[in-house]
């Protein structure tokens, strides 16, 4: 008999153009369950808003591929829609139509982008959904490298390989640029339609490039993947870093107040007129942005990014991947949980739970 058949699939929408990862807040069906068009599978949220992922199916669900405050990023599958319900013996693991668990799971146009490109997909890494970028980065990858000989020969102890070619890109270059002690070597970046230079810094290529660089003598390194909405690309880009065994040292801008008693991370990166007051401890690949102030006795957790303009109390601490957003002002003592977002312009008094998305413009607690 035949098994059933997809006739579509479920995605995570694009909520806020800003923000290409919303994370789930309520799960509302169970796997395998019947579905209608217009029923609500999911509530994904962001810094700016809730929205509701509806069904536009009549049929049968397949298993759910998101869990509860899992952040999905817009394209990814939430799950497939058969035309008849799932049999008990294939649950678990996918139809032969779908490909099975083991296999890669690619956005929708991470998959156009490997068939324009002509990736062989099985050569993908499986274990999480991957991504346009994770799929231009594999197919530079497969080339031969070579290294332009002119960069090779004004590689010194004092090189920086920047990677990223973004906005974080021009403002590490800048800030570079009045450092006494490191020079800008060139900018990595994985997107195949990345320009040929940033700010002047010639681009080389993509991330294969690095051990090439690495073994020429450009051993330091800097993350300068942008952390808004993407916060997992830019840890997974400051692991890669790390594994390859690039030093990454904290970068400040000379503008900036560092205090002698603060602490910074592998990686850190401080910009113009941010302040880091006594006694702070700054995690690896935070970023204290612009005009940003952090106050005495602080904590600041790896990844997290405290956005221009943030002021945070004496004796605040800030989770792993928190995004703290631009203007932000918190009361002394709190502390924001591990992967919790607080929009633009918020008002903290008490403690977030990690998480948590803190609607911009708004007070915590709620009113």
């Amino acid at each position: 008999m035949r098994g059933p058949t997809p006739i579509g699939r479920i995605e995570a929408p694009l909520v806020n153009p800003n923000e290409p990862e919303a994370q789930v807040v309520s799960i509302e069906v169970e796997a395998y369950g019947q579905v209608a068009s217009g029923d609500v599978l999911l509530v994904v949220e962001t810094s700016k808003a809730t929205f509701e992922v509806e069904s536009d199916l009549d049929g049968y669900l397949g298993r759910l591929e998101v869990s509860l405050n899992e952040r999905v990023t817009a394209g990814q599958l939430i799950c497939e829609v058969f035309d008849a319900p799932v049999p008990a013996e294939s649950r678990g693991v996918r139809d032969d139509d779908a490909r099975s668990a083991s296999a890669p799971r690619l956005t929708r146009k991470a998959a156009d982008l490997a068939d324009e490109l002509g990736v062989d997909i099985s050569g993908l890494p499986t274990g999480r959904f991957l991504t346009e970028r994770d799929v231009a980065a594999f197919a530079a990858a497969s080339g031969p490298v070579t290294l332009d000989t002119q960069l090779v020969q004004q590689i010194t102890e004092r090189s920086l390989v920047v990677f990223g070619a973004g906005g974080l890109g021009k403002s590490v270059v800048d800030l570079v640029r009045l450092d006494k002690e490191l020079d800008v070597l060139c900018i990595v970046d994985d997107d195949p339609a990345a320009p040929s230079d940033l700010l002047g810094v010639p681009i080389a290529g993509a991330r294969n490039v690095l051990v090439p660089l690495r073994d020429q003598g450009a051993t330091m390194a800097t993350n300068a993947v942008g952390a808004i909405g993407k916060i997992a690309t830019r840890v997974s880009i400051f692991d890669l870093l790390d594994e390859l065994g690039f030093t990454l040292p904290p970068l400040v801008d000379s503008s900036a107040y560092v205090a002698a008693s603060s602490r910074l991370g592998r990686g850190a990166q401080i910009f113009a007129n941010a302040a880091v007051c006594s006694d702070v401890e700054i995690g690896d690949d935070v970023i204290v942005n612009t005009g940003a102030i952090v106050s005495h006795d602080c904590a600041i957790g790896a990844h997290a990014h405290v956005a221009p303009g943030a002021t945070l109390a004496g004796h605040v601490e800030v989770g792993e991947r928190v995004l703290v957003g631009m203007g932000v002002t918190t009361a002394v003592g709190i502390s924001i949980g591990a992967d919790a977002i607080v929009g633009n312009g918020c008002v903290i008094s008490a403690n977030v739970p990690e998480h948590t998305i803190v609607a911009a413009g708004t007070t915590w607690p709620k009113q």
